[in-house]
């Protein structure tokens, strides 16, 4: 894989990122919303178009902020020759470097018909590394697009954010209902991407 193309894949699936509000939201992607995951819906609030082969969208409920939100979802297309396998490799190679510092980070490895399903769990600690101030779970669908109008990998996620407020309660239903996030978004209907 060519330096260039490795460097988009970190770009593509870097979750962990501050997110920022903009005033401008394209639908580059031209995908129909609200989006409807678990009877919940998300509408386009960010969206990013940083070079000529990368897309990224990400959608909140209403009475979400993208600064502190609880779900988030994510919709990422990225043009070109890639493989799933090679995407969620370097992501897997992301989390295992991150669990050589923290050992709260843990993921899980899917595969269904040529999709990849990537579950884990990255936190944000104190200075002292004591405590947990954010704990994100993610949960990453890839799947290689290809037709007459569009050939790369596509990125659905679901990601899940507990505070140091209430991280006790998002652990809890972490262990409660681990397979239900799964199942939601490797049941989900993916969109029919058309780039603009």
């Amino acid at each position: 894989m060519s330096k260039k193309l490795i460097l988009l894949v970190v770009l593509f699936f870097c979750s962990a990122l501050p997110l920022k509000a903009q005033n401008k939201i394209n639908d580059y992607l031209n995908i129909p919303g609200p989006l409807k995951i678990d009877n919940k819906s998300y509408n386009l609030v960010w969206s990013s178009h940083p070079n000529d082969n990368y897309y990224k969208q990400e959608y909140l409920s209403p009475n979400e902020k993208i600064e502190k939100y609880n779900t988030l979802v994510m919709i990422d297309y990225i043009q070109g020759n890639l493989k799933p396998e090679d995407v969620i490799d370097q992501k897997v190679t992301e989390l295992e470097n991150l669990k050589k510092s923290n050992p709260v980070v843990n993921y899980k490895t899917y595969e269904n018909n040529g999709e990849y399903i990537l579950d884990f769990l990255i936190t944000e600690n104190s200075k002292d590394g004591k405590e947990i101030l954010i704990a994100e779970r993610n949960v990453y669908r890839y799947k290689l697009i290809s037709n007459n109008k569009n050939k790369g990998v596509l990125l659905f996620a679901v990601s899940e954010r507990g505070y140091k407020e209430n991280i006790e309660k998002f652990f809890n239903n972490l262990k409660n209902d681990t397979s239900k996030l799964i199942e939601a978004v490797g049941n989900y209907q993916l969109p029919n991407i058309e780039i603009k």
